[in-house]
């Protein structure tokens, strides 16, 4: 079944009203201090490594299993009758809502992940992002539709991958520049095998989570708490540690 080309939308989909101006650099430099200067680039032959593996997992984590209105796209492309399959160049990371309009009426569509090829031709009730190639999303409904129809939807934006220590966090506004340090440095200290990496990355995980969805009164304080509790288990892990090698001068050892 032929696959119908769909043109990009024109111009940016969505223009975010916040900005994000701190670059993958400055976050290296600030988890340098934390592990006492050790080199966060330049490991292995590599000048970029392991700082962009680090930095493209945390901004994958946070952009690709949440929503946010600062990362969201639209789209909209025609739907023919007998044709199934329709290819569009998008940065899709995943489809939020659908909805099928054939001028007069409008309907939700279903999400899926997968879809089969069908022949049966009625109004499309379900969409799915079939293939993924070069740039280019196939979107497949199904059944077939029976006529002209105008397909709509709303999808979360792809991550972009680190080409340069000179970019920014975008799209992750600056607001929001908390949750990158937490997690940047929780991947610091699990490269390191740094025992604070299981609190730290603990709490990075909270705060994507409250920044996305919120907690009611009862949650946000059990989250404080638990803030609290993991800075006081660094602060003690760290006094032991400090203790420890001024008793060994003591000794001499």
């Amino acid at each position: 079944m032929p696959i119908v080309p769909v043109p990009p939308p024109a111009g940016p989909p969505y223009t975010p009203a916040t900005t994000s101006t701190f670059t993958l650099q400055q976050t290296v430099n600030y988890a340098q201090t934390c592990i006492r200067m050790a080199p966060l680039t330049g490991i292995g032959g590599n000048p970029t490594e392991p700082a962009f593996s680090m930095g493209n997992w945390v901004r994958q984590f946070i952009l690709g299993s949440f929503s946010w209105r600062w990362n969201r796209g639209s789209f909209s492309f025609p739907a023919v009758q007998g044709t199934q399959d329709y290819g569009g160049v998008t940065p899709l990371g995943f489809i939020e809502t659908g909805s099928i309009s054939n001028g007069t009426q409008q309907w939700q569509l279903e999400l899926n992940l997968n879809l089969a090829q069908d022949l049966q031709q009625s109004r499309p009730r379900t969409i799915a992002p079939l293939i993924y190639s070069a740039g280019t999303t196939t979107y497949r409904l199904l059944p077939v539709p029976d006529g002209a129809y105008t397909v709509n939807f709303n999808y979360q934006i792809a991550a972009p991958n680190f080409e340069n220590l000179t970019d920014t966090w975008a799209p992750i506004p600056d607001y929001l520049y908390y949750m990158v340090l937490t997690g940047f440095l929780a991947k610091t200290y699990e490269y390191i095998d740094n025992e604070r990496f299981a609190p730290t990355m603990s709490l990075f995980v909270k705060q994507v989570i409250a920044a996305n969805a919120g907690y009611a009164d009862t949650q946000n304080n059990i989250f404080a708490q638990e803030f609290i509790n993991s800075q006081r288990e660094v602060a003690s892990q760290l006094g032991n540690s400090q203790s420890g090698r001024q008793g060994r001068g003591l000794f001499g050892q």
